[in-house]
């Protein structure tokens, strides 16, 4: 069920402007967008594109202090079940901080394993077990974010990777599920969503 935005204010902005590179910059603007116009020569996979939105979700998400165990811990990403990124996914976070925060990757096939990430990735090869893993990381100030996964933020994910147009980086995403997670997101996310909707 698609719900209208809370007034602005719920939802003020609570991150500073972030440093995106110019290729960072064309990947979510440009090719999501057309708010500019691409170099003939500039292509990027849909597997780029995703890893750059990730990047972008994490720096335009505010997590509370009980998420991190010091305030040097690593933002850490948890990849549940089959790894559709491979090597770009470290190669490109390889070149990010997220305020003072360097981003570390962890592959694990069983969502207890990956306790501690403030960050999941819930991969397709996960679709029939998708209840009982978002319950698991419900518990905590986790973001999860689904690949094109069926029902994902009906049962409360937060950001779930849609196919539109051909495009597999759209979103749509669950505001209220993030606020129960007690996670804050940039109003410029909900611009940027297919569909905003709220928990059952």
């Amino acid at each position: 069920m698609s719900i209208q935005l809370l007034p602005q204010k719920l939802y003020k902005k609570n991150l500073p402007p972030k440093f995106f590179s110019t290729t960072a910059f064309i990947f979510l603007f440009g090719l999501l967008f057309s708010f500019v116009t691409l170099p003939s020569k500039a292509q990027y996979s849909p597997t780029q594109m995703k890893i750059a939105l990730i990047v972008h979700f994490i720096e335009h998400t505010k997590f509370p202090p009980e998420a991190f165990k010091s305030p040097k811990e690593m933002i850490q990403i948890g990849i549940l079940g089959d790894d559709p990124f491979g090597d770009e996914l470290e190669s490109f976070l390889a070149h990010y901080r997220i305020n003072g925060r360097g981003l570390r990757v962890r592959r694990k096939k069983n969502a207890s394993d990956l306790w501690g990430c403030q960050v999941i990735y819930i991969s397709k090869s996960e679709q029939n077990k998708l209840t009982d893993i978002l319950d698991y990381f419900r518990r905590y100030p986790t973001l999860t974010i689904g690949d094109n996964l069926k029902g994902f933020i009906e049962q409360c994910g937060i950001i779930n990777f849609v196919t539109v147009d051909n495009k597999p980086y759209r979103f749509e995403l669950n505001i209220e599920a993030a606020q129960k997670s007690n996670l804050v997101l940039d109003v410029g996310l909900f611009r940027m969503a297919q569909r905003i909707v709220a928990c059952p």
